[in-house]
């Protein structure tokens, strides 16, 4: 039996979304199936069931609409505004806000008053008990003196001005070598190695020669020859005493010292130019600290330097800059500084770290605060100040020179005020997520 009536109602309905299915389409699909020849009883029958499908339909969109608003309840009620006084909020998620007394469903700490300030969103109420467990530390805007102090690293090494460097004048071999590796303790007048030099032994010579002569001007010029090749008045005195010249030519170090560079061992050939030995003198150090561009113009020589070793760090070591170097870094893009320590005792070794603070002047009547209640962003600067016991806000503020523990405030505060050091960060956040729901037209988070 053909059933064209029914064939459209079957279309229309399976045209319907499916997401409008409902328990009462699968009672309706039941009865048109049971009920096939009701279909051929004439255009009232077929009314009354098209005008069925339409309630069922209606039934549908009403139980859509139910289950649209249960979801609303729980998804956007979060952002409608109340119109009681008081909320309660959890210390350690101030997104989670609630109008009933309850415990934070992510932490489970109770939660706590909060009052509603309708003039000022950015305005966070905390209670005294929450202030402790929150840490909330404060200071005051200091006005007055503030010093230029730049805080950076440096790193000792020897004193430049006192490295003796050994080379030889003339080609020849080590023959005797007191001294073993790098590092070596030497003595001034100790004796470092002897050198065996065809080229030396024919200076000596010409030196006796002229000695026998008498003539004042050859025995100073036979003289000078020996010192230019770097033997000592010493050595060069024993020579006159002997009479005859010294085939091992004793090198001896200059002043007491320690070993840099050690190139040669017992018996090598060694030439003109070639280092044989470095001795550092360590009575006096260099400290050599990097300073940023910006700061360069804070510096000048004389200025006070206190420096903590790595070594040490419990002990603060004091000095003044030395010397300015003209150039950056290549690769750092800095201004090397240069100072110079006592080392009499040995206790500061070359190689060594240390952490720098240079002292390059006052600034007079500014306003600072300290450098930890400033919360940076990439676009901002800002601080959290306590307006009274229980109320606290958030100010922007734009931050000057820094000086140790200190930071100037050039624009956003006055001296007096009171900003938060130690928990700022969760007050700030707080304030945050309130002002963002203000401008999505809401001011209650649950």
């Amino acid at each position: 039996m053909n059933h064209p009536k029914l064939a459209v109602i079957l279309c229309l309905f399976l045209a319907m979304p499916a997401g409008a299915h409902s328990p009462d389409e699968h009672d309706h699909d039941d009865h048109a199936h049971h009920h096939p020849e009701e279909n051929d009883s004439g255009h009232d029958h077929e009314h009354d069931h098209d005008h069925e499908l339409e309630q069922d339909h209606d039934h549908e969109q009403d139980h859509d609409h139910d289950a649209h608003e249960h979801v609303a309840d729980s998804v956007t009620e979060r952002m409608a505004p109340s119109d009681r006084a008081t909320q309660y909020t959890c210390p350690m998620h101030p997104q989670i806000v609630r109008d009933e007394p309850g415990r934070c469903p992510i932490c489970g700490m109770a939660l706590v008053e909060r009052e509603r300030h309708d003039d000022d969103d950015l305005q966070i109420r905390i209670g005294p008990g929450i202030q402790q467990a929150m840490n909330v530390r404060t200071a005051e805007v200091q006005h007055g003196r503030l010093w230029r102090r730049i805080n950076t690293v440096g790193r000792l090494q020897a004193d430049e001005s006192t490295i003796h460097h050994l080379h030889p004048r003339v080609e020849g071999w080590i023959d005797e070598l007191t001294v073993t590796s790098v590092g070596d303790r030497v003595e001034a007048g100790q004796l470092l190695f002897t050198l065996y030099s065809p080229d030396l032994v024919n200076v000596q010579d010409e030196y006796l020669r002229a000695l026998r002569t008498g003539r004042e001007d050859n025995i100073r010029a036979a003289r000078q020859r020996l010192e230019v090749l770097d033997v000592s008045d010493e050595i060069i005195d024993r020579i006159r005493e002997r009479g005859e010249p010294l085939l091992y030519v004793p090198w001896h170090a200059r002043h007491d010292g320690y070993i840099t560079e050690l190139n040669v061992r017992h018996g090598m050939y060694v030439t003109p130019g070639m280092e044989i030995i470095e001795v550092a003198d360590p009575a006096s150090v260099w400290l050599i600290a990097e300073v940023f561009t910006g700061q360069v113009e804070w510096l000048n020589e004389g200025q006070r330097v206190d420096l903590s070793l790595k070594t040490d760090p419990g002990e603060t070591l004091s000095g003044q800059v030395d010397y300015i170097y003209p150039e950056l870094d290549a690769v750092t893009r800095t201004a090397r500084v240069r100072v110079a320590l006592d080392n009499a005792d040995g206790k500061l070794r070359p190689g060594d770290w240390a952490t720098v603070d240079i002292f390059a002047g006052p600034r007079d009547h500014i306003n600072y605060v300290p450098t930890e209640a400033i919360i940076r962003t990439g676009q901002s600067q800002r601080v959290v100040l306590r307006d009274d016991e229980q109320h606290f806000s958030v100010r922007e503020v734009h931050a000057g020179m820094e000086s140790g523990e200190f930071t100037e405030i050039r624009h956003g505060l006055e001296a007096g005020e009171e900003v938060v050091v130690s928990g700022q960060f969760l007050i700030d956040s707080e304030a945050n997520i309130r002002a963002g729901h203000n401008r999505m037209g809401g001011q209650h988070d649950h």
